[in-house]
Parts: C-alpha cells; structure tokens; sequence
C-alpha cells in the first residue's frame, strides 16, 4: 500500500498502478487498496506500536 500511496500521483492514479501490477502477478483491485485505507488499525497494529515504543524507552535506559 505505501508503494501505491507514493507513485499514484506520478503514474497517474491508484488504477494504472494496480494494472502494472497485475500484469506482473501482483494482482490487487483498486477496490482492494481503497478498503484498506479505510480500515481502522487493527488491534494487533496497535500492540506492535505500543510495544516499540516500550522497547525503545529500554533501549534508552540501557544505553544511558
């Protein structure tokens, strides 16, 4: 999806890139893309982060 989100104003749009795509057996519908830009984080998303940070704020105690 960030490949998508940082070409579509050179390639002109979501569907020329997403047809690229296909054409190399990277099938994903313009449909797709949108869905999932739309979708709320996940829960799991949220954990992940939640835990980088914590093991940043390690990191930086140890270093210290």
């Amino acid at each position: 999806m960030s490949f998508i989100d940082e070409h579509r104003d050179r390639f002109g749009g979501v569907e020329p890139i997403c047809t690229v795509l296909s054409e190399h057996g990277i099938s994903i519908a313009p449909s797709t893309y949108y869905a999932a830009r739309n979708r709320p984080v996940s829960a799991r998303a949220t954990r992940d982060a939640e835990f980088k940070a914590l093991i940043r704020l390690g990191d930086g105690a140890v270093a210290a």
